[in-house]
């Protein structure tokens, strides 16, 4: 199982000292993903690393297949079921850069049953066109065969008026 960075989400190696994307020291953190909450951040890192490396094999190894529901991001706006992750690979074909940041982790597990939120920074290019986005991310998932398996995640971009934070006057 692949190691990733607890500050930025870069994958690192179990042997790395550093990471190599924010220079936060590996050594003086808890090792990731010991925890069920580690375990449950790296199937979603590996969830969106598989995007980045343009591998769908990677992705449906992670989804409960029976079962597996999602509301994107990106158009069709509906709920899909498993054909969503047919149409992610073949927008695979044109994506030619991604790259992105996680941020504002939350997982809460109740026995063999997960959700879990974050906030994804994404960039890159598809057909030529640069897009940058910002989303959250909730995914939920079970313990089936002692591995953790997505069961939906729903993606929703912030409108690009959203402020990072609001102050409220009170």
């Amino acid at each position: 199982m692949p190691y990733y960075c607890p500050k930025c989400s870069m994958e690192v190696s179990e042997t790395d000292n550093f990471c190599r994307r924010c220079g936060v020291n590996l050594t003086q953190i808890e090792a990731f993903p010991s925890t069920p909450e580690g375990m449950i951040k790296a199937v979603l890192l590996q969830r969106v690393d598989g995007i980045k490396r343009k591998n769908p094999e990677a992705i449906i190894n992670l989804v409960d297949k029976e079962r597996y529901t999602k509301f994107d991001d990106w158009p069709p706006f509906e709920r899909q079921g498993p054909e969503a992750l047919n149409r992610e690979a073949e927008a695979f074909k044109v994506l030619k850069e991604y790259n992105y940041e996680t941020s504002d982790w939350r997982i809460d597990i109740f026995e063999d049953a997960a959700v879990a939120s974050f906030i994804i920074s994404y960039q890159g290019t598809i057909r030529d066109r640069s897009f940058k986005i910002r989303s959250r991310v909730t995914a939920f998932l079970v313990k089936k065969d002692g591995e953790w398996k997505l069961v939906h995640e729903h993606w929703s971009r912030f409108s690009e008026e959203t402020p990072r934070r609001r102050r409220f006057p009170w």
